[in-house]
Order: C-alpha cells, then sequence, then structure tokens
C-alpha cells in the first residue's frame, strides 16, 4: 500500500510557497500608460503653474490683501464676497477646486475632442466669476497654438476676479505683459443681468466701464440681452478672415449672451457638445448659434463635477482642511497604472509547468511504490 511521502508533503509546500511568490509578482506588476496628448497636457498644466505664479505677484505688486480663510493658499485668483461689480452668488468651493495647474490638461483634452489643431479659430465666452478656469483654457489655447477671439462679460460672481482694480481683464493684461499669453479679450460687455450690469449701481457699472478702457477692449452695450448676443456673434464672424471658420466654441461660467439663461447654463452638459442644435432651450445664446453651425460647443459651468469627472482632488468646506495646490502632471488625465498582462501570463506559466512537475514527479514516486510492494508480494 502507497503512503504520501515527506517528499510528497514538501512538494505542496513549494508549490504553496511559489503560487504565494507569483501572485505577489503579478499583483504588484504594474506598468504606466500615458494618456493622450499627454505631452501637451503636460506643458499646458506647466503653463497654468507659471501664470498662477504671476498672478500672485500682480497681486502682491498692487497691495491687496488675502482672505485666508477664501483663499488660503495665497494665490490671489479668489475674490471679496461682495464688491460693487459682483453680480451674483458664487460657489466658493467650485472656485477654490479650479486653482489647480492640471485642470489645464483637462481643457487640451475637451479641445483635442473637438477636433482643434493648431493654427485653428476658437471663439471664447468667459467672464470674470472663475479666473483660475480662464487660466486653465488660456494655457491650453497656448499650448495648442490656437487663435481665439475671446469676449469676456467683465463683472464676476462672489468670490471671483471681483476687485474694482483687479479684474478678469487686469489679469489679462498682466500675463500678455509678461509675455505669458499672447492673446487677450478682443471686447467685453458689463455682464451680470441682461449682460448689461443691471442691478448693479452707478458706481459699480463705471467701474466695470473704467476696466475695459483702461485694458484697451471694445465695449459691446446693445439696449437689451438679445442685442448682446447679436452684437457679440457680429464681432466673432468679424474678427477673423471670411474664408475661415471657427473649430470650437469655449463657453466658460453661465454669461447670460452666451448661454442665453441660467437654466440653459445647467441643462448643457459639461464638456465637449456636438448635438446642441437638435434640442430645443428657451431663450437660446450665443452657443447655440454656433450649435446651428455645426461647431463643437465646450461648455463647463460647474467646476467640482468636471474634477470629479477627471479624477482632481474637490475643495472641502472651510472646517475642514483646505485643498492642497496639486503639482502639475499628477491624475489619471496624464496616465494611469495597470496590471503587466505579460508578467500575469508569465506568472501563470511558470505556476502551470510547477504543477505538472509536481504531478509527473507523484506519478513517478507511486510506480516506483508500487514495483516495490510487488517485488515484496
Amino acid at each position: 500500500m502507497y503512503r504520501p511521502t515527506l517528499r510528497t508533503d514538501w512538494s505542496l509546500i513549494g508549490l504553496a510557497l511559489l503560487s504565494l511568490i507569483l501572485f505577489y509578482f503579478a499583483q504588484n506588476s504594474h506598468r504606466t500608460i500615458k494618456a493622450s496628448y499627454y505631452e501637451e497636457k503636460i506643458q499646458a498644466a506647466n503653463e497654468m503653474q507659471s501664470m498662477m505664479n504671476l498672478v500672485k505677484n500682480a497681486y502682491d505688486e498692487k497691495g491687496l490683501n488675502y482672505n485666508i480663510l477664501d483663499d488660503p493658499n495665497k494665490t490671489g485668483l479668489i475674490g471679496k464676497a461682495v464688491t460693487s461689480i459682483t453680480t451674483s452668488r458664487g460657489i466658493l468651493l467650485d472656485k477654490q477646486t479650479a486653482i489647480n495647474p492640471n485642470l489645464a490638461a483637462v481643457y487640451v483634452e475637451l479641445l483635442k475632442k473637438s477636433g482643434v489643431k493648431k493654427g485653428n479659430y476658437v471663439a471664447v465666452g468667459i467672464t470674470g466669476s472663475t479666473p483660475a478656469n480662464n487660466l486653465a483654457l488660456y494655457a491650453a489655447m497656448k499650448v495648442l497654438e490656437v487663435k481665439p477671439v475671446i469676449i469676456t462679460a467683465n463683472s464676476s460672481s462672489m468670490f471671483g476676479a471681483n476687485r474694482e482694480n483687479f479684474t478678469w481683464l487686469d489679469i489679462e493684461s498682466y500675463l500678455l505683459e509678461k509675455g505669458a499669453i499672447d492673446f487677450k479679450s478682443s471686447f467685453a460687455s458689463l455682464g451680470g443681468n441682461e449682460d448689461l450690469g443691471k442691478g448693479l449701481t452707478d458706481i459699480g457699472l463705471r467701474n466695470l466701464e473704467d476696466s475695459i478702457t483702461r485694458n484697451g477692449v471694445n465695449l459691446i452695450k446693445g439696449a437689451s440681452l438679445k442685442a448682446n448676443i447679436n452684437l457679440r456673434m457680429e464681432a466673432y464672424n468679424e474678427s477673423i478672415p471670411k474664408d475661415t471658420k471657427y473649430k470650437a466654441f469655449v463657453n466658460i461660467g453661465s454669461g447670460l449672451a452666451n448661454v442665453g439663461s441660467a437654466i440653459n447654463a445647467r441643462l448643457v452638459r459639461n464638456g465637449v457638445n456636438r448635438k446642441l442644435a437638435e434640442k430645443q432651450f428657451s431663450s437660446p445664446g450665443v452657443m447655440f448659434d454656433f450649435a446651428k453651425k455645426g461647431i463643437p460647443v465646450i461648455h463647463t459651468f460647474r467646476i467640482i463635477p468636471l474634477a470629479e469627472e477627471y479624477d482632481l482632488p474637490v475643495a472641502v468646506d472651510k472646517s475642514e482642511k483646505p485643498i492642497e495646490i496639486q503639482k502639475p502632471g499628477i491624475g489619471k488625465i496624464f496616465s494611469s497604472e495597470v496590471q503587466s498582462i505579460t508578467v500575469i501570463a508569465i506568472c501563470f506559466v511558470i505556476l502551470l509547468i510547477a504543477i505538472i512537475l509536481v504531478v509527473l514527479f507523484d506519478r513517478h514516486d507511486r510506480k516506483f511504490a508500487k514495483n516495490i510492494v510487488a517485488h515484496e508480494d
């Protein structure tokens, strides 16, 4: 009668140890896969970081005071709660979340998804409400070497570029002066209600117009929201050669001339929209005119959902630890870690061979033991 030997036990123990070792190697075999447009994304993130540093310099040069509770990282990209050019409520956490150089990489992806290439004209509609978000777009456009035609709604919601002497147009001009960008807004409106700053005081309206004048930007000011929408479309059309078309329209925020209504800003999804013309919206704005021409519309209204989609950190309530600004190049927007199929396959083959050898040796031992028993009989 054959009984398992000590050799058989050691074979099984060895096989178990080998399995654990191979499992460890397979489990920890990762390789980095770079995302599409990796190099451009890295460049854009670095460009945005440089722009953020310049904005801080400009802020310090003006001798402005930081609100540590709202802007704990002292970036100068978070404005006051209320000023004479503040038009509406704003979500502070959204604006804090946008202060991330890696957000520029998201705009590289969105522009590329829209089919934008070097030298293409891009129509841009922004506001002063989320300056960090504007920086992200500008950094992406700079790296991709596109030709933007920019119209800015110069006012701001709470915590945006709402300091009277530090509006978005002021920030933009400083970046141009320092060589960080080679483009700026060609036109600007007052923004806010009806895109005409309705509801603001006379002082607030004057401050907005003074900002537009000192930055050398053309004022768009019609008799109504509809008039401003038409004036914007005329400005866009007259700013490029007649035989040229825009490759994309980019809207940041909820500027009424761009979105038509606050409801539309929420209904249009974040990201690239190619079929807006097929849907019905009340009070359509500029973005819908572009959509009717078959031009992709990039819309970013809320930053937090956009950050979550691309695995960027999200700001939390003041009572929690303030968000730390990421270094450029971090996140799945740049690359991702995956297990190596090659290593897993090699480990599987090694384990399979080991099992086969153990079985063969076990059979040999059984046969040998059987012959001994037969001889003894």
